[in-house]
């Protein structure tokens, strides 16, 4: 597979350019899809579907056992009608760095961002791909500075093998805070808030201002530990941490003015979050999900509120 068709499999054209598509957010606990469908009146929901896979079948964005794998996949994509897909990249396989850079002009940007990215990650330019948005000049205090998602080249065609061998063909990728942020930051949203996304046996923990995402972490603490006692101090610990760590950063101008919780017992997580994280979360929410995709006062999808918070990957990877 040559260099240039595997750029555009991770930074897609234009949408004008682009074939209808659904997302398919692929984690440790699930394969979930999303495909909307283009009417008179804006974006509905055509087709939309969750299967859970087996513990331990997916670990980490590790595949253990490909060939089940591909049959799960296999069968998931056909009962859906699936066939071009966006795919979501798991955290733990992208590194997430800040570099400051010369100019706003992309092609200045992305040349001396590969001039440094093994300086700030383990792979040499060759083997590595990358995004960058440029971050706030609110929070970089009028820097112009990159904030850089850098994934190994080796990982993102192995998963295409595999997405080819269930028969589907991937149009684009891109890591799960990035999904997050398209699913329901308003294009001119301001502000920094910390993401929660919780999944079963894992939280990642994303800070993200004005659209960008500037700081990732992950941590082994799921919503399968919410009735395991003392474990919920886990996260409060965690959520204090990163909110310690980011208010300490002597090159980020700005605090975060609210927690955003999604993923799976999305309401219970929330309301256990807001009545014990003190100062650090004094405001939380969940968000509508919906939000870039349509009104849900207009249109109300087949998806309850409750389920909506576990599709909320699938949902931007799918805009």
């Amino acid at each position: 597979m040559n260099t240039h068709s595997l750029f555009f499999k991770l930074f897609p054209p234009p949408k004008i350019l682009v074939m209808r598509y659904a997302g398919l957010d692929i984690s440790d606990d699930a394969l979930r899809c999303i495909e909307y469908r283009h009417t008179a009146h804006g974006l509905v929901v055509e087709t939309f579907d969750s299967q859970d896979l087996p513990a331990g079948l997916v670990d980490g964005g590790d595949i253990k056992d490909e060939k089940e794998f591909v049959r799960i996949l296999t069968a998931f994509a056909a009962k859906n009608h699936l066939s071009r897909v966006k795919v979501s990249l798991p955290e733990e396989k992208a590194y997430l760095f800040q570099t400051d850079v010369p100019s706003v002009d992309f092609r200045s940007i992305a040349s001396n961002i590969e001039s440094k990215l093994d300086q700030n990650v383990p792979l040499s330019a060759p083997d590595a791909l990358f995004q960058f948005d440029l971050m706030p000049r609110a929070v970089t205090g009028d820097l112009l500075r990159a904030s850089v998602s850098v994934v190994p080249r080796t990982y993102v065609e192995h998963m295409m093998s595999i997405l080819e061998s269930a028969h589907l063909t991937p149009v684009a990728f891109e890591v799960v805070p990035k999904a997050l942020v398209a699913a329901y930051v308003p294009p001119h949203a301001v502000g920094t808030h910390l993401i929660v996304h919780v999944m079963r046996k894992k939280t990642g923990l994303y800070i993200v201002s004005e659209g960008v995402v500037c700081f990732t972490s992950t941590i082994g603490w799921g919503s399968a530990d919410l009735t395991a006692e003392g474990s919920r101090e886990t996260l409060m610990g965690e959520i204090a941490r990163v909110y310690s760590y980011w208010i300490g950063r002597n090159d980020v101008h700005g605090g975060i003015s609210e927690v955003v919780v999604v993923g799976a017992n999305g309401e219970e997580c929330e309301t256990f979050i807001r009545n014990h994280g003190g100062e650090a979360v004094s405001r939380t929410q969940l968000p509508n999900v919906w939000q870039n995709a349509f009104d849900i006062a207009s249109y109300v999808p087949p998806i309850t509120r409750s389920e909506s918070f576990v599709y909320a990957v699938a949902v931007g990877l799918a805009l």
